[in-house]
């Protein structure tokens, strides 16, 4: 009997020793990771990283660790599709990240066509879900094709019964937003008092200042990138025309507010709202502070993706169920409730007016 109950006891042994360890759920992280835009692919990388980190503190996924794959997308769509079946050849259930759109728009394909959950965050081109590329394809973002209203709502509120001058740059981006805004303010009773292009690149936009001063406006609409911003509110202010001017996200970057020093300031524009001072965030601000990192939008909306899409990947639920999910309710993270539309878009996205006050953005 003894004999009997040690052949049993080692059986059971060989069996144990034969069965494998339950494997970590795989994540994909995809975005540019040097270069230019390698802020945003850091960002992605160190939300999505504290993310994990507070989900397997809590015993995983279904009782299984994440972890991440980080792969670097070069904000290319050649690149991005490369990188895409990699992840999906690694066995990845969900990716976050790909915040260049001519990135997450191939890469996007490659995931619902292998039934991997994507959460794009910055990707902002309003193709990534007017396309209809799967049922498992999302935007944590804000839509591009919102900023032009947004900014003629903002008029609308502030300059009702005031001239305002919309120019532009001649670009798509430039020219398409200001023509929104230009509408909607229109449509809400405003007085459009000139919409004008200009040459980019100039170091001067003296001929455009005069038409603004011509007009006698309160306000200038300005559609333009960095460079070009700062020229033009520099000449705004040594003509001594009393304007406010209010702009795109570009007024936003760093490199505006270093080329236009003191006088970045004065203009508002338009940037995504994240909320980052609930008290579902104070965990992720401690873990910001202990990592020595800043917190921005990037970082707070790929830890809430992460958070939002493990939740809707619970009890085995494939891509395609899991972005079914994410459409009907709102689930918790750190920037409050998300959830999405039936295209795929984020319900609660919205634009807020915004300023530089020193080396830091406010609302």
């Amino acid at each position: 009997m003894r004999l009997m109950g040690i052949a049993l006891a080692l059986v059971a042994g060989l069996l144990g020793a034969s069965l494998p360890a339950r494997a970590d759920v795989l994540v994909g992280v995809a975005g540019p990771m040097a270069g230019s835009f390698a802020n945003a692919g850091r960002d992605i990388a160190a939300g999505v990283d504290i993310a994990i980190a507070a989900v397997n503190a809590r015993g995983g996924l279904d009782g299984q660790k994440l972890k991440a794959v980080v792969v670097d997308d070069k904000c290319d769509g050649e690149t991005a599709t490369a990188v895409a079946n990699q992840l999906v050849g690694k066995g990845v259930r969900l990716v976050i990240g790909h915040p260049c759109t001519a990135a997450a728009l191939p890469a996007a394909r490659v995931y619902a066509d292998n039934n991997v959950l994507f959460i794009a965050v910055g990707a902002s081109n309003p193709r990534l879900t007017d396309e209809g590329i799967g049922p498992s394809v999302l935007r944590l973002a804000i839509r591009s094709d919102l900023e032009g209203p947004a900014i003629g709502d903002y008029l609308a509120s502030h300059f009702a019964g005031k001239r305002v001058a919309f120019v532009h740059d001649g670009g798509v981006y430039g020219q398409s937003l200001v023509e929104a805004a230009a509408k909607r303010f229109a449509a809400a009773g405003g007085a459009v008092a000139m919409t004008e292009s200009f040459t980019p690149g100039e170091r001067s936009q003296n001929k455009l200042i005069g038409h603004i001063q011509d007009a006698a406006v309160t306000a200038v609409v300005l559609g333009a990138l960095q460079a070009d911003a700062a020229v033009i509110v520099a000449e705004l202010k040594a003509r001594g025309l009393d304007v406010s001017v209010v702009g795109t996200e570009a007024l936003g970057l760093e490199e505006f507010r270093a080329l236009a020093g003191s006088l970045a300031e004065q203009p508002v524009f338009m940037l995504p709202r994240v909320d980052r001072n609930r008290p579902e965030a104070v965990d992720l601000l401690v873990s910001l502070e202990d990592r020595g990192l800043q917190p921005t939008d990037m970082l707070f909306t790929a830890h809430a993706a992460l958070e939002a899409a493990t939740a809707a990947l619970k009890g085995g639920a494939t891509a395609t169920a899991a972005g079914k999910t994410l459409r009907k309710g709102q689930l918790a993270t750190v920037i409050g409730p998300v959830g999405f539309d039936a295209k795929g878009d984020w319900t609660d996205a919205a634009y807020a007016p915004c300023r530089w006050r020193g080396d830091s953005l406010v609302q």
